[in-house]
């Protein structure tokens, strides 16, 4: 008995380093190679469990971390803990946006009551907005009787039907997805020396299957935030007055949209470079199926006043 305890306490302790020695593996390469994704598993990471602030008046404001930074990742193996820390990034971007706001508000409090929408947006370490929307918006559900049937994507059901921020907040939700689908691509975008060293002989086959879905992304929610705009100019318009005059609102759209358009076409590049390397023919598609239909829809030009902001 004392010998299968002892052989049992040895694997959980083997177990447990190894696990510890993946985790300090993949933040030692994200250090190394994608800075952003690090910075905000950090700024989460720092936070305190419990936040809070007191508006001028004297009423007090406070939230609870839902998980820690490292809560969505499986650390298995090396190869479970690359593949899982796009997500794991994504989500505590999420954390981040709602989190971090409570923190600024501590220090440079905005006047704002429990109606308006607060959020904290990190796009690069020389851009972030926190950003106060006083607007009532209408939430995403309102858009299925604007898309079509035949723009019907693989994440339509869950951003635009389902129970999640893009419906109590609206368009500041669906800018908080676009946020964090760009900062999970950027991950498995800057992960490709990790790939080819994990996966030497099949590594762009992996790395596209992990990108090719959060590349996509990026034209549905850009589809998403266009028609909701449209949607709101036409049937809310002292909402789509707020939105236009609230310049933080169109400048994280703007500064999201430009990054994520960045990336994908580094992307693009990258793929057709690392094809012409790889010793057999490679004929994997890099995006989606979705892809193909919602970029001849964005060529809209009913999309174009909105272009002009971007």
């Amino acid at each position: 008995m004392k010998k299968l305890l002892y052989t049992l306490a040895l694997l959980i302790s083997f177990v447990s380093y190894s696990q510890e020695s993946n985790l300090d593996w993949i933040l030692t390469k994200m250090k190394n190679n994608s800075t952003e994704a690090y910075n905000i598993l950090k700024m989460y990471s720092d936070l305190p469990q419990k936040l809070s602030y007191a508006s001028p008046g004297g009423s007090v404001t406070s939230t609870t971390k839902s998980s820690d930074a490292y809560f969505y990742l499986d650390l298995s193996s090396k190869k479970t803990t690359l593949n899982s820390m796009g997500t794991n990034v994504h989500e505590i971007c999420h954390g981040l946006t709602s989190s971090y706001f409570y923190k600024e508000m501590k220090t440079n409090h905005v006047p704002h009551d429990f109606r308006d929408i607060g959020s904290y947006f990190y796009i690069s370490e020389e851009i972030d907005y926190v950003s106060v929307f006083k607007g009532k918006v209408f939430p995403s559900s309102d858009l299925q009787n604007v898309i079509p049937k035949s723009l019907i994507t693989s994440r339509y059901d869950t951003y635009i039907l389902g129970n999640n921020s893009t419906q109590g907040e609206g368009l500041i939700g669906l800018l908080n997805e676009f946020n964090a689908y760009y900062h999970g691509s950027k991950f498995d975008f800057d992960m490709l020396s990790v790939y080819k060293e994990i996966y030497p002989n099949d590594y762009l086959n992996e790395w596209v299957m992990n990108l090719q879905s959060e590349m996509t992304a990026f034209y549905e929610f850009d589809l998403w935030i266009k028609e909701y705009l449209i949607h709101a100019k036409y049937n809310y318009p002292s909402l789509y007055t707020v939105i236009t005059d609230n310049s933080s609102v169109i400048d994280i759209y703007k500064a999201i949209h430009k990054k994520y358009k960045l990336l994908i076409e580094k992307y693009s590049s990258v793929v057709n470079f690392e094809k012409t390397k790889m010793k057999y023919n490679y004929k994997t598609e890099f995006w989606q199926d979705d892809y193909f239909k919602l970029i001849k829809e964005l060529s809209n030009p009913k999309f174009d006043f909105i272009n002009s902001l971007l």
